[in-house]
């Protein structure tokens, strides 16, 4: 039987035993099954194709018979090797079953299964091949898809880029697809505008022309569907009215078709799209829909993902309240200013407190607190130029950074100034918080940077010690010029309100050893109060009789602290260290406690010596004050009016309502108030009145500026100002104690001026708690 021989039917050889019946149906099936069929000989020349295989392939039989299929059905895809086992393997007479793509008469290629059975004789020689081609060009596609879309989906999640992420689709799409070109377009966090886009196999100038396009019904076929929320096809462009004014550019390609599928969040609004183009609206088919879905639903993954990344990292970075950026980024900005700037630039960093915020929260409430902050931030960013940077540091601070600029240090130093100035200025300006008022002041700290001098121009990082890792972050943020510069910033800031607040200080060197000593002494303080080494002094009080000598009338409690290598430390020294630190409240409790024991004593041996205690602001304000001095005097029996409390006249301005609260809870209990430093504080003549007072105390200032002559030729503005307290008190049934006289003559002045006691070196030091109420019972005893 000839190779080049043609049949109609299966060869005799291979025919069914069983008559014509058998055969008929055989050829029925032939003629109706869905898989390419064709017979050829032992050379591989084709002797026959059903019609599934003309139209698998696009060929009529006569065009083939007598062809090797090779010769015309294999392409650039044709894998060569299977090719060759095929051809192995028919020259052995074995069946095969193999994979190989072919291309069809257009071109297009397909992967195809083909299965090759020998034919034998009634002898069972081989004389041929039933080839059996099964189309799975669509299923290799869905499964080649398929796994493209999980590690798309894996790289996602491992968090690729997403211009890499989306570019990546594209060309698997494309690869999935025939005949077509993708692009990928993005639009705004608003949804409005396109803003970026992927187009692998188109030109970089179609995809620029779409860049600030807004969406809308008729803009272009991808402005289209976007607007419209659902997939838009144009079969023809150059017909479109919605492609007026850019056309050009598929056309350019040859490109008069476009389908495109927009790409929806959750909530149905516009992310983007996905769109295929191609010469003619013919191309496009229900596989082209199913590929734009399946692009549209990767796309939305990752854009998603990329838009949470992003707010994540905003959130970050950024302060929820203000929106301003945070430690961190300002942290990195100022690294990268830093860095950038030229020899003989140098900025500024400014760290910026609001003075007394508490005060607000606590009289007005966190809310009013936090609208006081968003106004305060807006206002501070409205002063700022586009290279300066802004941001809260945390609670009422916040960080304000100058780009570097030519001109050096002073230059630099008078552009901070005048920014901080301006600055304080501004926030004076009262605040409109929910129908009310409120008017704020700020302190500054200011450093200048970068000082390459000093060797942290850069923001190089030290290497860290393992371990520790829930530290890490804070631990890298010390070791930079980062923390460098702002602890310098931060000294200022501490300098500016030492010295009277709502004003601005410039770092200086000798404030660093300031706070280093003055953090050696909080130490030493607290290992004194745990050593012991503090001690309650008593400096008596005389009242003055008209004549005669001054008799004792009670006395002022005072802590002292002895040190072994410091020696006695000035309370001028420690005191304020010690109300920074919050150790005021221990001590002061302390001191209240020693004085209510001995004043229990006393009573109890039929003594009676009335004692005044100093109360720090910071003590009264605690919410336990009250309920620590109740508890003080239930457990130690005296009379209640022997104990007088100390306090400034500055004491109620923070908030006069709580502060006149506790001081009747305490007038109730049978304390009796005293105001220290009289004159020195701003005096509201009206509070006073309202507070139940029983004495004033002029601080020493004044009595030092007592003059024993009084003539018209002698100043005597002191003693005109003692006279006018002395007047005041009579008027408000005070009594009066003159403070630090340490003169004959300022005695007798006050005497003469009618002031009824007197406190002073002249009379009596501070001495030993033991010893002054020794000697005050000795003198009582005698009385």
């Amino acid at each position: 039987m000839s190779d080049t021989t043609s049949f109609g039917t299966m060869p005799s050889t291979s025919r069914p035993a069983n008559g014509q019946e058998a055969e008929g149906l055989l050829n029925q099936l032939l003629d109706h099954t869905s898989n390419g069929v064709c017979c050829y000989g032992l050379e591989g020349r084709i002797r026959w194709v059903n019609p599934a295989f003309e139209k698998l392939l696009g060929y009529r039989e006569q065009q083939v018979i007598g062809k090797v299929p090779s010769e015309f059905l294999m392409g650039p895809a044709s894998d060569l090797l299977v090719i060759t086992r095929l051809r192995e393997q028919r020259r052995r007479g074995e069946p095969s079953d193999e994979e190989l793509v072919h291309y069809d008469s257009n071109g297009r290629p397909l992967r195809l299964r083909l299965r090759c059975i020998p034919l034998k004789d009634s002898r069972g020689r081989v004389e041929g091949y039933l080839g059996l081609q099964t189309d799975i060009t669509q299923m290799h596609r869905a499964l080649m898809l398929s796994h493209s879309q999980l590690e798309l989906l894996e790289a996602v999640a491992a968090g690729q880029s997403l211009d890499k992420t989306l570019r990546d689709l594209c060309l698997t799409i494309e690869g999935a697809a025939v005949q077509v070109r993708s692009s990928l377009l993005l639009l705004d966090d608003e949804g409005r505008t396109i803003v970026a886009g992927e187009g692998p196999s188109l030109p970089a100038s179609f995809m620029l022309f779409t860049r600030g396009l807004k969406i809308g019904e008729g803009v272009g076929t991808c402005g289209t569907a976007m607007w419209r929320r659902k997939p838009v096809m144009t079969p023809s462009i150059a017909q479109e009215p919605a492609w007026e004014g850019f056309r050009e550019h598929p056309h350019a390609l040859g490109l008069d078709a476009c389908l495109s599928m927009p790409i929806l969040d959750g909530d149905d609004n516009p992310l983007g799209s996905f769109a295929f183009y191609a010469e003619t609206g013919e191309v496009f088919d229900a596989t082209h829909h199913g590929l734009l879905e399946v692009a549209v639903k990767v796309a939305r993954l990752a854009i998603e993902r990329y838009r949470r990344d992003q707010q994540l990292t905003h959130q970050a970075l950024h302060d929820s309240l203000t929106g301003l950026p945070n430690r961190r980024l300002v942290r990195r900005h100022l690294c990268e200013l830093a860095e950038q700037a030229q020899p003989g630039e140098m900025g500024a960093l400014m760290f910026l407190d609001l003075d007394h915020f508490k005060r607000l929260n606590d009289i007005l409430g966190h809310d009013a607190g936090d609208l006081a902050l968003k106004q305060v931030a807006s206002r501070l960013a409205e002063m700022l130029g586009p290279q300066d940077f802004l941001a809260r540091h945390g609670g009422d601070e916040f960080i304000v950074l100058l780009a570097p600029r030519a001109g050096g240090p002073r230059e630099a130093a008078s552009r901070a100034r005048q920014v901080a100035e301006q600055m304080l200025e501004r926030l004076q300006e009262p605040l409109e918080l929910e129908g009310r008022t409120h008017q704020l002041t700020g302190s500054l700290g200011i450093t200048l940077y970068p000082r390459h001098e000093e060797g942290y121009g850069a923001c190089s990082q030290q290497v860290l010690p393992a371990g520790k890792a829930e530290h890490d972050e804070i631990d890298r943020e010390e070791s930079d010029a980062w923390s460098h510069l702002l602890h310098q910033a931060d000294i200022a800031l501490y300098e500016s309100k030492g010295a009277g607040r709502a004003r601005l200080c410039f770092f200086a060197p000798e404030m660093r050893q300031r706070i280093i000593d003055a953090a050696r002494m909080e130490h030493a303080l607290r290992e004194a109060v745990s050593r012991q080494q503090l001690s309650v002094h008593l400096q008596p009080q005389f009242s003055l009789p008209e004549s005669g000598e001054p008799q004792l009338c009670g006395a002022e409690a005072l802590l002292r602290w002895h040190d072994p290598q410091l020696g006695m430390v000035s309370p001028a020294t420690f005191i304020p260290i010690a109300e920074e630190s919050g150790l005021i409240l221990e001590l002061g409790h302390w001191v209240l406690e020693q004085v209510c024991r001995e004043l229990a004593a006393m009573t109890a041996r039929g003594y009676a010596l009335p004692m005044a205690v100093n109360v720090s602001q910071v003590q009264f304000r605690s919410s336990e004050f009250v309920p620590q001095v109740t508890r003080l005097l239930a457990q130690h029996d005296f009379a209640p009016e022997l104990l007088r409390m100390e306090i400034t006249e500055s004491l109620a301005t923070d908030d006069e309502a709580a502060m006149l609260e506790k001081i009747d809870q305490l007038a109730a209990l049978g304390l009796s108030f005293s105001i220290d430093d009289f004159g020195i504080g701003y005096s509201n003549l009206s509070r006073l009145r309202r507070m139940p007072l029983k004495e004033l105390k002029i601080d020493r200032s004044f009595i030092n500026d007592l003059s024993h002559e009084e003539s018209p030729d002698t100043h005597t503005t002191g003693n005109e100002i003692v006279r006018a307290m002395l007047m005041m008190a009579s008027a408000l049934s005070l009594d009066v104690v003159a403070e630090g006289v340490e003169e004959t003559e300022q005695l007798e002045v006050l005497r003469r001026m009618g002031c009824s006691r007197v406190q002073g070196y002249l009379l009596g030091r501070p001495r030993p708690m033991a010893e002054v109420i020794g000697n005050a019972e000795a003198r009582l005893s005698k009385g």
